[in-house]
């Protein structure tokens, strides 16, 4: 092992210790690997690594490998009021043995991916002129990118994963226990926390608009099984989302809380995950955000026809809430009367 010129002569790996011995520990850690991702990422975002948050189950200190955050606008005058941006939380980790995917052919299970923090509200109020309802939408849906192919098409989801574990011998078993504590549980609670702390204050008249993705980075085989009616399949994939339900103190109902996604990647398919999946997502996102940084900001638009038609292609008809928008849902309301 090499020694810096200025090293002191006690500073030296003990008696029964290798070279070699830390270098395969080192490996094994994961610890190279957040290197490699965080230098993968830096010409493009800025970084923090052993980005600090809060476990509220037991108020721990936890870190997260990465944070990972890139501006989605430029500096113009006049200043929209509302400044989108992406951030991926990525936990790194290396293995020799898989990651195993159980899919699921729904992919409409996700209610909270990607999370938007910074913004007033995470819905927006929306009312028509030809019916007295109001409706609800958060700004993916509202903008038309729920059918994005980022959010579809692009990727197999799965609610339940595992990791191969070795037993004695070369037999192995499958621990759904350590792919849960190692990469859901901490990647879903700092999301949560990431989100929480953006948010504003109540006086606030310009707003981040902050997608959020939690994101792991695997050395690792990833296997995705698929049952058929000729039996299982397995398949060999570099991207597999993870689905998964996390209950919101103070909301009510079975369906309550977030439905968060979870994206698993390759490191060999990380380049291509970023600059050909998430990122024109997100510049699309920016694009929509900016043109409507009104409705953005003050939570509350106006989109004609939503009584003949609430089921979409509502961005096009989108137009903030005013004097005409409000005289046109009066004369709706006194037809009905």
């Amino acid at each position: 092992m090499d020694s810096a010129a200025n090293n002191p002569s006690q500073n030296v790996l003990g008696k029964g210790l290798s070279d070699e011995m830390l270098t395969s520990a080192i490996e094994g850690s994961g610890y190279p690997l957040q290197l490699v991702v965080a230098s993968q990422l830096s010409q493009y975002f800025h970084l923090q690594e052993e980005w600090a948050f809060t476990d509220t189950e037991n108020q721990s200190l936890r870190t997260i490998d990465i944070l990972a955050t890139t501006n989605l606008y430029q500096f113009i005058e006049p200043q929209p009021r509302i400044r989108p941006s992406l951030s991926f939380l990525i936990e790194c980790k290396q293995s020799k043995l898989p990651y195993v995917f159980f899919l699921s052919g729904d992919k409409h299970l996700l209610r909270d991916f990607p999370l938007i923090g910074g913004l007033k509200s995470n819905y927006v109020s929306v009312t028509t002129d030809d019916d007295p309802s109001t409706w609800s939408l958060d700004p993916i849906n509202l903008f038309g990118l729920a059918r994005h192919s980022f959010l579809t098409n692009e990727v197999p989801y799965c609610m339940t994963l595992s990791k191969c574990v070795s037993n004695s011998g070369k037999a192995m078993s499958l621990s759904g226990s350590e792919a849960y504590q190692s990469l859901i549980l901490p990647l879903t609670k700092a999301a949560l926390q990431f989100r929480a702390r953006q948010a504003p204050s109540k006086t606030a008249h310009y707003f981040d608009c902050n997608l959020i993705i939690p994101l792991a980075v695997v050395d690792a085989p990833m296997v995705g099984v698929r049952l058929e009616k000729d039996g299982v399949k397995n398949q060999l994939l570099p991207w597999v989302r993870v689905a998964r339900h996390n209950p919101l103190d103070g909301e009510r109902g079975i369906y309550g809380g977030t439905v968060l996604g979870i994206d698993i990647v390759h490191k060999d398919y990380l380049d291509t995950y970023i600059h050909q999946h998430a990122l024109p997502f997100a510049r699309e996102f920016s694009t929509f955000a900016l043109k409507h940084h009104h409705v953005l900001a003050d939570a509350k638009c106006f989109v004609s026809g939503m009584g003949q038609s609430s089921w979409g292609n509502y961005e096009p008809r989108i137009t903030t809430t005013g004097i005409k928008s409000l005289a046109k849902r009066l004369k709706t309301a006194k037809k009905r009367i």
